[in-house]
């Protein structure tokens, strides 16, 4: 009645009532510069990197969300995956994406050219925002939790948690456009955010996607510890069930998966929620046999306290022309908690031993 009322009076008075303004929707694209910045490690850090073979610690790098500065948009944050978009000089390019479904690219600096060139005090930010087949933007936690990123010949493949399901994102003149990916079954028992958790593309075209953890079963605690993985091709119109597992240890879970060559490069994380306490491992399994459905897998790298430890959940992996050895860049989710931070970290892998491997110089 009370509006009734309100509505008559601006009849007759001939005047306008403005409508109170809504909630501004988040702008599809975003671009924005965000401080970066390097951590400096001392030895005693560097005592909780274990790993085989030769590593080096090539940087450890902070970039700040809106948890660290408030200018920043309150999008950027919650980084799941990682994938290397281009080389540009003394830039590496990135692609992520986060919780709350928007695609990720930021950059870096190029590990190449690491202590020859000034390390850049910010990194430059591109948010695209996720869409459905329809063109409207992803709503509610089931179905933004975006996790997994894989390349494709004309965009990317993303996987997605609780509304477990791959979505084909397609560049075009505009940005990109949305459609339904391949579909997958044997998610039953899965925890609704430990499903297809990474992705990856295979040398012969196809894809691989694991899930975090394995099932829940009542009186089964082993068949968690069998994270199941699938392998099929981007345009499949059948309905691909998971061909094999992934052997996880204790409370670690995988996070994401990258492929190089012969290698599958798989990116584990462990959370203890008595001690708060983060783990993560970096384990190869050869190819072969993960196509055999038997992955062999050995471990490479072992993050633990007293190194700066946080929820690492992507993973990029190139080759060094120069050495001869791998680029890995491991990157975490701060889950948009003050808490918490972005961390990039750049390692190089199974190059010849040099004296300054993993010290604290390796970081200035």
């Amino acid at each position: 009645m009370r509006m009734l009322k309100l509505l008559a009076l601006c009849l007759l008075g001939n005047t306008a009532c403005a409508q109170a303004p809504g909630p501004v929707a988040p702008a599809l694209d975003q671009t924005f510069s965000t401080q970066i910045s390097a951590i400096s490690l001392s030895t005693e850090n560097l005592t909780g990197v274990t790993r085989t073979g030769t590593a080096d610690l090539i940087y450890a790098l902070r970039l700040d969300t809106k948890r660290q500065n408030p200018s920043t948009p309150e999008e950027f944050g919650g980084l799941s995956s990682l994938s290397v978009q281009a080389i540009e000089g003394d830039t590496i390019v990135f692609d992520a994406l986060t919780d709350q479904g928007h695609l990720a690219r930021f950059s870096a600096p190029n590990p190449l050219t690491w202590g020859m060139a000034a390390v850049p005090a910010a990194s430059q930010v591109h948010l695209t925002t996720l869409t459905d087949a329809a063109d409207k933007p992803l709503r509610g936690a089931n179905q933004v939790d975006s996790e997994g990123l894989a390349p494709t010949d004309t965009g990317f493949l993303i996987s997605f948690e609780r509304d477990h399901r791959l979505v084909e994102l397609i560049k075009t003149g505009e940005g990109y456009k949305s459609q339904k990916g391949p579909s997958l079954s044997g998610f039953d028992g899965l925890e609704p955010n430990g499903g297809m958790e990474a992705l990856a593309r295979l040398p012969n075209g196809q894809f691989l996607a694991s899930a975090e953890y394995g099932p829940d079963r009542l009186g089964d605690p082993a068949a968690k510890l069998q994270a199941p993985y699938w392998i099929f091709d981007q345009n499949s119109k059948t309905i691909t069930a998971p061909l094999g597992t992934f052997e996880n240890q204790g409370r670690f879970g995988i996070t994401d998966i990258r492929v190089l060559d012969q290698d599958v490069w798989v990116l584990k994380r462990s959370y203890d929620t008595a001690t708060k306490i983060n783990l993560s491992r970096l384990e190869t399994c050869s190819l072969s046999s993960v196509l055999a459905f038997k992955p062999i897998c050995t471990l490479k790298l072992a993050l633990s306290p007293p190194f700066p430890m946080d929820n690492y959940e992507g993973l990029a992996v190139m080759k060094d022309p120069k050495s001869g050895g791998k680029f890995v860049f491991i990157l975490s989710d701060d889950n948009f908690s003050a808490d918490q931070g972005t961390f990039l970290l750049a390692f190089r892998l199974d190059a010849p031993a040099t004296p300054a491997a993993l010290s604290p110089g390796a970081t200035p």
